[in-house]
């Protein structure tokens, strides 16, 4: 897991950093990583959540809330890690914002249009490689279970009940 190689057009590249995509053990070390930062957020007073390397902070004033940027870089630098400027965001809640595939904003909760385009797009590509209905409706159907783990109500209404989909009969 500590070596590993990706294959770029038939030429193989050895990937020197990061922890490999869908290794079993990057969770745990992903935690254990990190740990320095979820440690220094509890001493700030801020909202603060992550699962794996994604988290918000949450904070009342313009004040703590600089406080709590100030400190996660710092932490990052002493990990020497870079955070994604693409995957940043800074701003007000009002304005809303994408985490794990749900929009959050001041009227509520919602699935953020990329995870909805991202599902369309998996969709497509299942049905372009010529994958057999039942696997394309195995995937809407998980699909549709995780996002009900995290939305209930009225916007679970907008969609049709994909409970019982059946894209053939």
């Amino acid at each position: 897991y500590l070596r590993r190689f990706v294959s770029d057009g038939g030429n193989y590249i050895d990937i020197s950093k990061g922890i490999s995509l869908g290794c079993p053990l990057s969770p745990l070390i992903g935690a254990i990583f990190l740990k320095p930062l979820d440690d220094r957020m509890a001493m700030l007073g801020c909202f603060y959540v992550r699962y794996m390397d994604d988290w918000v902070i949450l904070a009342p004033t313009r004040w703590k809330l600089r406080k709590a940027i100030k400190a996660t870089n710092e932490v990052m630098t002493e990990l020497k890690v870079i955070k994604h400027p693409e995957k940043t965001f800074i701003g007000r809640i009002a304005s809303g914002l994408d985490f794990l595939g749900y929009w959050f904003s001041s009227s509520g909760l919602r699935i953020a249009r990329k995870t909805v385009e991202r599902m369309l797009e998996n969709m497509t590509r299942l049905y372009e490689r010529g994958a057999p209905i039942e696997r394309i409706e195995a995937y809407l159907k998980r699909w549709w279970l995780w996002v009900k783990g995290g939305i209930s109500g009225k916007w679970l209404r907008v969609f049709p009940s994909w409970d019982t989909l059946r894209l053939s009969e």
